[in-house]
Formats: structure tokens, sequence, C-alpha cells
């Protein structure tokens, strides 16, 4: 893919606002002014701007993967598998003539469960395709050994983002209540149901909902790896759900091995109870529900159009949709993701771009290893462990070694739901046969081509697709200040995940192990509690502010990622980096650094971030992160007292 940016652009930047009352707008503040949200958007970025010039690309080659692929004759190819998903789920005459019929053998299934005692065949039957009912599986590494997979039970069943939705008391919750049950009862109606109490059914499902999220945990205890992760013997499920046979049920989603994790017990116990106590129409029309939730976006415009009033609109901020084919490509890369990155990496990642990246990150993780040997708070034993944790990280840099094997998955040029369906059942089938398995270690959980990266605290890895290596994040060949301030501080901040407030609960090998002393852990904690007070003042739009607890991990990954990088840069390049343009190495890596967090973001993506999202909002990635670098205000000579400069007894120095 081109550059198609110049590094640093001054046109920008809003030179009114100066670098010490506000470097998030001083860099941006241009670039903000000429783009507001588009009215498809709940929020408009970097992460937008480079995911709209990927997904141009890539609709431009499934266009051709869908004119080539009928002629191919291999059905495992990437060109036939994506070219037959895209065209199919572009043919919107088909999937209005096949209405509900692709849903219809698991409908008939919902309307024949006469008892509870027929419920768990029949959530077996839909959490088989990816249906959020009652609660999620999954697999995963094992907490304890992380060489073998194990099954993870978690908490679900909520048709809203998470608890607090249902239980807040305020004005704007109850409304937003009011029309999450307006649109639950047009699903059910559009469904076909002729029972002229939609409304009614509806608010039945809203109160069997809310006693499950009574019982759920909030956001930030699911951050909790210590509250969260709960070894149960199969055979002990029972004592959860007795009601419900939870040991058979998992049995019957294909748990083979002889313990799983819970996330939450409470829960499962608190959901056995509700199922006793709910009537089974009520449980009918719930499940009615929770599958035409899960594809909607499968079906005909009527659901289609209603899910995006409710979830787009109402809470996402958005005022139109996106075009179909940006949907359905959303789709390919949930259901067939390594295919379509196959297509995007011949295409848009060079060896070259792959190369660099390899050097940053060798730099960077060479200057996480100076942080942790200068912190000076660390005990010896728990930095001699930190640093043996360092040794045993790996990456991954742009695409896999091996691409997925989809053999046994059938894509059709039929209705666009059913291609949908048997991905969700391919998947749930490979995610079970991996139980009694070494964990693959080259497989990556997320596609290619997207644009993000991640932490896995149970292999410890970082992974950075080729869909972020690209501007603004990454230029092949442009200075390394500019790389270290964009990809480079990305490539720190998931490093720094490995020895936040939760993935330092793991050790070398992946696994949850308690390396800490006991004095180290608790001067960690006392200055991550520093970063919870400090981001808990700020008040991100009226009556909302930062959640300093759920954001803290994400907080202390950008500021070890930025200071990481700012270490790392000075290695690659010595002390004689001439001035590009008139600005020094430090300042271009700072800008640039601001330049990837640029973003607007609607009133209603804001409230709906700020109950659910772990990461600061953006303008504080830049502003409150930087206040605590006092590279930063030397870069451009910040005085003493100046908006983003903290006094040096309020700086906040974890890595």
């Amino acid at each position: 893919m081109p550059e198609t940016t110049h590094p640093i652009d001054s046109s920008l930047f809003d030179q009114s606002v100066t670098p010490s009352e506000d470097f998030f707008r001083h860099v941006n503040g241009g670039w903000l002014d000429a783009n507001p949200v588009p009215p498809e958007y709940g929020a408009w970025g970097a992460f937008h701007e480079l995911n709209e010039r990927n997904e141009e690309l890539l609709r431009r080659l499934l266009e051709d993967a869908a004119a080539e692929g009928a002629a191919e004759d291999d059905s495992r190819s990437a060109t036939r598998m994506a070219g037959n998903y895209f065209a199919a789920a572009m043919d919107e005459a088909v999937v209005d003539a096949a209405g509900i019929a692709p849903l219809r053998p698991y409908l008939d299934a919902i309307a024949a469960a006469g008892s509870l005692a027929d419920l768990p065949a029949v959530t077996c039957m839909l959490q088989t395709v990816g249906v959020n009912a009652f609660h999620t599986v999954e697999t995963s590494a094992d907490f304890e050994d992380a060489t073998a997979y194990l099954a993870y039970l978690g908490q679900g069943g909520l048709g809203l983002p998470e608890r607090g939705y249902y239980l807040r008391t305020d004005e704007g919750s109850a409304a937003l209540r009011s029309a999450y049950v307006e649109h639950v009862a047009a699903q059910l109606g559009n469904l076909g149901e002729t029972n002229a109490a939609l409304a009614e059914a509806a608010g039945r499902i809203l109160a069997f909902e809310t006693r499950l999220a009574e019982a759920s945990y909030a956001p930030e205890q699911m951050r909790d790896v210590q509250l969260t992760l709960n070894r149960y013997a199969v055979d002990a499920l029972d004592g959860l759900m007795p009601g419900f046979g939870l040991r058979q049920h998992a049995v019957a989603l294909g748990v083979t091995s002889a313990s799983v994790s819970v996330d939450n017990p409470g829960f499962f116990s608190a959901l056995d109870a509700a199922l006793a106590e709910t009537p089974i129409e009520t449980l009918r029309d719930y499940l009615r529900w929770q599958l035409v939730r899960a594809y909607a976006n499968a079906l005909p415009s009527s659901f289609d159009g209603e899910a995006f009033n409710f979830y787009g609109r109402t809470l996402g901020g958005q005022q139109e949709q996106r075009p179909r084919w940006k949907r359905m490509l959303q789709a390919a890369t949930a259901d067939i993701g390594e295919q379509v990155a196959q297509l995007y990496v011949e295409a848009a990642f060079s060896a070259n771009a792959k190369r660099r990246c390899e050097e940053l990150v060798g730099h960077l993780l060479s200057s996480m290893g100076q942080a942790i040997r200068a912190a000076e708070w660390m005990a010896e034993p728990t930095r001699s462990r930190a640093l043996e944790k360092l040794a045993g990280f790996t990456y991954k840099i742009g695409y896999p070694d091996t691409w997925r094997d989809y053999s046994g998955l059938t894509i059709e040029r039929g209705p666009h739901a059913g291609n949908r369906l048997r991905c969700a059942a391919f998947e749930h089938a490979r995610q079970m046969r991996r139980l009694g398995t070494p964990v693959d270690r080259s497989e990556w959980e997320m596609p290619a081509h997207m644009v993000n990266a991640y932490y896995h605290p149970l292999l410890n890895e970082i992974v950075f697709p080729a869909g972020i290596l690209q501007p603004p994040f990454f230029y092949a060949e442009a200075d390394d200040a500019v790389n270290y301030g964009g990809i480079g501080a990305v490539i720190g901040h998931e490093i720094t995940h490995g020895f936040d407030d939760q993935g330092s609960r793991f050790d070398a090998n992946g696994s949850l192990n308690d390396w800490w002393t006991e004095e180290a852990r608790a001067e960690f904690s006392r200055r991550a509690e520093v970063l919870v007070q400090q981001y808990g003042e700020y008040e991100i739009i009226e009556g909302v502010r930062v959640n300093g607890k759920l954001t803290l991990g994400e907080n202390i990954a950008d500021l070890g990622g930025v200071k990481i990088a700012y270490r790392a840069l000075h290695e690659a390049i010595g002390k004689s980096a001439p001035e590009i343009d008139g600005l020094t190495p430090d300042q271009r890596f700072f800008i640039a650094f601001a330049a990837i967090w640029r973003q607007n973001v609607t009133d209603e993506y804001v409230r709906l971030l700020a109950n659910v999202d772990p990461h600061s909002p953006n303008r504080l990635r830049v502003n409150a992160t930087l206040s605590n670098v006092p590279a930063f205000a030397a870069a451009f000579g910040l005085p003493q007292g100046s908006a983003l400069v903290r006094a040096a007894d309020e700086v906040v120095t974890i890595w």
C-alpha cells in the first residue's frame, strides 16, 4: 500500500494552541476541525482512516475474488472461499428471498421447548452457532499450564453492552432501556410473531436479562484475572447449575477436558435460579431474540435496519448505516478472516516493512529490559523474574507463517445467513477440537489485515498484523523518530501489557503465577493507584468521568509504551541525529505519537465507551500520558506549572 501522507504535516496542527496547553489539540487541531465524524460512524480518527484505506483495497480484492472464485477448482483456496462469501453477502435479492428460512431449524427447536428440561439441548444448538444464549464458551491456553488448551465458560446472555445499562437509575439509562424494549419487540415482530403483546414479551425479556445483569461482574471486575480464572472439575459443574445440568451441557458443547475455567461462579448459580423461576414462554422469546440479534446483519433489511437503528444510532451515535459492502467485509473478517487476510498481505505488505518492524521490536524489547533494571522500587528477586519473563517474549509481525486450514467449511453462493451459520459452527468445532492437544503457538488471534495489535498473556507474545503496519502508524521509508513515536509506541504499549496490573500476574511461560515479592507488588499497586486517581479526575463530557479502574491496564501500557519507545529511539539513532523540517528527533517522536490518536467522537459514543472500553479517550491517551513523561516537557521547553507538566512528586513512574 503506498505511503499516502507525509509523516509530519503541519497543516494538520492548530498553532493557536501551544504544546503546554493541549498537545493533542496542538498537533491535531487542523485535522479535527476538517474531519467531523462521518454520519455512518460513532467516531472518526487515525485508526478509522487507515481502516478505510485498507477496506477500499480489500473491496477491490474481494470483488476480483468474487469474479475469479467461481472458476477456482480448490474450494479451500482463499480466492474461491472469500470470493464466494463476498458474492453471497452482497446478493440482497437472495437474502430477501430466503427471509428467515436459514434460521428455521433453530426457531423450530426453540418453539418445541416445552419445559426447563428441554432448554439445555436447544441452548447447545444455539451456542454452537455463536448465539449468546445464557453464557459463553471458548477455548484458550490453560491459565495454569500454557502448553495445553482449556475450556472457558463465561457470563453472558445480555443484549445491552454491560450490566450497568440494566441497573443505572438515571433518566438517560431508563430511556435507553425503553428504546431497547421497543427494539426487541420490533425484532420479534420481524420474525413473524403474531402476538399482539410483543412489547410485553420484550419487557419480560428485559426483566430476565436484568436478573442476569445483577449477577454479572462489571467490566472493571472482568479485568481481574485473580477473580475470573477459577478452575472447576467438569464433574463438579452441576454444583453451580443443578437444575440446568451444566456438566452434561458442557459435554454436549464439546468439552472433553476434565476441568474448565469459570469466570463468575455466582453468575451461573443465579442463572440456574432465574431459569427455574422464569416461565418457559419468556425463555422461548428470549432465545428467539438472542438468535435474531446474532444474525440480524445476515437477514433481510427489516432486521438489519432495525439492528442499526438501536445499536448503531441510539447506542453508538451513528447517523447513517455503513454501506453494505463494508458491513459484509466486516462479517467476512469475523467468519473467514485468514482467507481475507491472505489477499490483503499479498497486495499490501512488503518484505522491507517486515524487516524494519522486526528491528523496531528488537530495540523496544531491549528498552523494556532497561526499564526493568532501572526500576529502583522493584526488589531484586522480582526484577530477576521480570527479566526472565521479558526474555521469554515472542513476537509475530505482519502475517502467520502458516495460514489456517478451513477444510470442511462450505461457503456457497446462496443465502448469506447460511454461510454465517456454517462459519460459526465451524469455528465452535475448531475451538473444541483443540482440547487435549498441545497449544499451537503459531496461531494468530486476529486476521493479518486488521488495524489492531495485542499482547497474549497466556502465550507471553506480542502480535502486530500487517493491517496496522501502515501510515500513519508506520512508514517503511520514514525517519526513525516518526516510526518510534507511532508504531513504536504501539509496540511498546503491547510489551508493557505483559507488566501491567493484570499481565504482570502471568509468568514467562504464560501461566498465572505470583512471581512478585510482597513488597514489590505493594509498591507497584501504590504507583498504579496514583494513576487510577489521576485519570478519575478527568471529566470527558458533562457528567461522565473516566473510570480509572477500568482503564488502568491501558493507561499503564500507554505510559510505559511511550517511555519504552522513546528510550528505544535513542538506542537506535544514538546522539547525532539531525533535525528534519526544523524539528528535533524528540519533537518528531512526540508529534508522531500524538498524531496516531487523532479522533473525533459523538457524545453518544463517548458515553458508550466510558462504560465498556478499557481505553481512555484519545485526547487523554496523549495529554494525560505525556503529563507523566518529563522528556516530553524537555523536548518542547515547557515551563513548570504548565497544564501538561506535573510536579515532580506527582509524576507516575512504573516502567
